[in-house]
């Protein structure tokens, strides 16, 4: 007697699929929602991430245990962070404009694009000139340990961001260059480009936002 389908191994419970039937390809809308939530969940994931070096500030701060807070010779260069912050602002402002263009269905979009990248790099390039030219290290204290950490792990995220960034860049112009076919995975695949932009561009703005209280938090308060 044959086993009942409650019996059956999970991969037997799929139906087959007639031959000649191809299954159709994927409708770019639901890649489209997909990107728009991921982008929402990663900006939430991150939002837990920093929080945690934001409560160890204010935390450690309030403690000051042994006046090991913050030391005679550990000071920031507000002017080398306000640049870095400034460039991480304006990369988002640009990428901003560039998804509203994209939307627009303008083709123009790249060069804000590619600018908002420019200017993300000289940020991270500028963090890493910031750990060479400072006179203090992880270890001088608790302010300065919570400010290599959080500086340095913003700098990888922003890395990692640029990198998704450049991803549609590079997906735009090789888009324009060869069409994606419309025969594979997904039809018309060319129409993720924009949800994919959109996602990397709300990411990115709500990334800066969350340096410019880096920002105020390590080199102003």
């Amino acid at each position: 007697m044959a086993a009942s389908g409650e019996e059956r191994p999970l991969g037997m419970m799929v139906p087959p699929v007639t031959p000649g039937v191809e299954i159709p390809p994927e409708p770019p809308d639901v890649g489209a929602r997909a990107l728009y939530i991921a982008g929402r969940l990663l900006a939430g994931a991150t939002t837990f991430f920093f929080l945690a070096f934001l409560f160890a500030y204010f935390y450690l701060r309030s403690l000051n245990q042994n006046h090991q807070w913050h030391l005679g010779h550990v000071k920031a260069d507000q002017g080398l962070g306000a640049v870095i912050v400034a460039c991480v602002l304006l990369s988002a402002v640009l990428a901003i404009v560039a998804g509203r263009q994209m939307k627009a269905q303008s083709s123009g979009w790249l060069g804000p694009a590619i600018a908002s990248l420019a200017l993300g790099l000289a940020a991270i390039a500028l963090q890493c000139v910031e750990y060479t030219v400072q006179h203090f290290g992880p270890t001088d204290g608790a302010y300065a340990s919570v400010f290599c950490a959080w500086t340095a792990f913003y700098a990888i995220a922003a890395l990692a961001t640029m990198y998704w960034l450049e991803t549609q860049i590079a997906t735009e112009l090789r888009a324009r260059r060869t069409p994606a076919p419309a025969h594979g995975d997904i039809k018309d695949p060319d129409r993720l480009i924009a949800p994919g932009l959109d996602a990397c561009v709300f990411f990115w703005s709500y990334l800066a936002a969350l340096g410019a209280i880096a920002y105020v938090t390590l080199y102003l308060l």
